[in-house]
C-alpha cells in the first residue's frame, strides 16, 4: 500500500501514512506515545511492589496499569483527526478518505497500546515474585490477556471523536479526560447502582480487564462502544462529508 506523497497533515489517504503520522510526524507525537508507555510501566512496577506478596499477580496489575494508559491513548488519536482541519479549525479535506485511514489507524494503535500494557504488566509481575512464587501469579491470564487487546478500543475511539468534534486542538486533547470523567462522576452520585457499567468507558473496562466476561458484560461494552465511539465519529464523520459537498458544489 503506497503513501500518498504529495498531500501534507490531514491529507494522508494510506493507513501506513496515518499510523507515521499518529506516532512519528513530530518529536512531540512520538514522545506521546513514550509516556503512554512509560506511564504504564512505573504504574505496573509501582503497583507490583506495593501489592502484598499474595496479590502480586496479572490479573491484579493489569487492569489499573491499563486505566492509566487509557487516559492517555486518545490525546494520540485525537491529534491524529484533529489533523483534518486547518488552522482555523476548519476541515480542511474534501473527502472523508483520509478519515477511515486514521480511524483504522487508531483502532491498530489501541490494539498496539493493550497488548504493551499486557505485557508490561506481566514483566513487572514476573519481576517482583521471582522465579519460584509460592503462588501462581499467573492464574486467569488468558481473559487478561483478551480483555487488553480491546481494552484501549473505546479510549482512542473517543480521541478520534474529539478531534472531529472539538475545533481547537488543546480544548480536544483536554476533552479526552476531563469529558468521560466527570460524565462517570455524575452517573455513580445520579444514577442506581450498575449504570455506569452500560454507559461510561471506565465501567465497560472494569469488566473487560481482568475479565472473563459475561454475555452481560459484552453487552455493556457494546453500548458504552455505540454511545462514546460510534455516535460521535459518526457525526464527525457527517460533519466532515458536508465539508466536502461545499467544496465540490464551489468548484
Amino acid at each position: 500500500m503506497r503513501s500518498n506523497q504529495t498531500g501534507g497533515a490531514g491529507e494522508t489517504t494510506t493507513v501506513g501514512g496515518a499510523l507515521r503520522e499518529l506516532v512519528g510526524a513530530s518529536e512531540t507525537r512520538l514522545a506521546l506515545v513514550l509516556a503512554t508507555l512509560v506511564v504504564g510501566a512505573g504504574a505496573a512496577f509501582i503497583l507490583a511492589f506495593i501489592l502484598q506478596p499474595s496479590d502480586r499477580t496479572l490479573v491484579a496489575v493489569a487492569p489499573l496499569v491499563q486505566v492509566i494508559m487509557s487516559v492517555l491513548t486518545p490525546l494520540s488519536t485525537a491529534v491524529l483527526t484533529y489533523d483534518l482541519r486547518d488552522p482555523d479549525g476548519d476541515f480542511r479535506s474534501r473527502t472523508a478518505v483520509p478519515l477511515r485511514s486514521r480511524w483504522i489507524a487508531s483502532g491498530l494503535y489501541g490494539l498496539a497500546v493493550g497488548a504493551a500494557g499486557v505485557v508490561i504488566a506481566a514483566v513487572a509481575v514476573a519481576v517482583v515474585v521471582g522465579a519460584n512464587p509460592p503462588f501462581d501469579p499467573w492464574a486467569g491470564a488468558v481473559p487478561v490477556v483478551v480483555g487488553s487487546l480491546l481494552v484501549q478500543l473505546i479510549p482512542v475511539g473517543v480521541g478520534c471523536a474529539a478531534g472531529l468534534l472539538i475545533p481547537r486542538a488543546g480544548l480536544a486533547a483536554l476533552a479526552t479526560v476531563v469529558v468521560p470523567l466527570t460524565f462517570t462522576l455524575l452517573v455513580g452520585l445520579l444514577t442506581p447502582q450498575g449504570t455506569a457499567d452500560w454507559v461510561t468507558p471506565l465501567g465497560a473496562a472494569s469488566h473487560l480487564v481482568p475479565g472473563p466476561m459475561t454475555a452481560i458484560n459484552w453487552a455493556q461494552w457494546i453500548v458504552t462502544a455505540a454511545l462514546w465511539v460510534v455516535l460521535p465519529n459518526a457525526i464527525g464523520a457527517r460533519r466532515l462529508r458536508d465539508r466536502a459537498d461545499r467544496s465540490a458544489r464551489n468548484d
